[in-house]
């Protein structure tokens, strides 16, 4: 979440960071992203709103985002997902439907 009225600073910050955020990750609004469909094909619910922040950066290669704090662990990690890579966005999906009476 962004401090109120800061959103377009975060914006500029990110894209004039000099460790190359504005190359590595797409940085959306979370309207934005919604008006994309990200989160699904349905409006984002009203009540879930709130819990999502202000923003959602979006990995356009292998790289992930973590806070200073996390990053010593993420060195060990095998992986994250978020990014736009074919196997990120290809993940398959299996409907198991309950027999019906016979």
């Amino acid at each position: 979440h962004c401090r109120a009225g800061l959103q377009q600073t975060l914006r500029q910050r990110w894209r004039d960071a000099p460790n190359g955020l504005a190359d590595t990750f797409i940085l959306l609004t979370i309207e934005e992203a919604a008006d994309l469909r990200l989160f699904g094909p349905n409006a984002v619910k009203i009540e879930v709103r709130p819990r999502m922040g202000d923003f959602v950066a979006i990995a356009v290669g292998r790289h992930t985002l973590v806070s200073p704090k996390e990053a010593s662990q993420h060195k060990a990690a095998q992986g994250a997902h978020g990014s736009l890579l074919p196997e990120e966005m290809h993940i398959p999906f299996v409907l198991c439907k309950p027999e019906s009476p016979t």
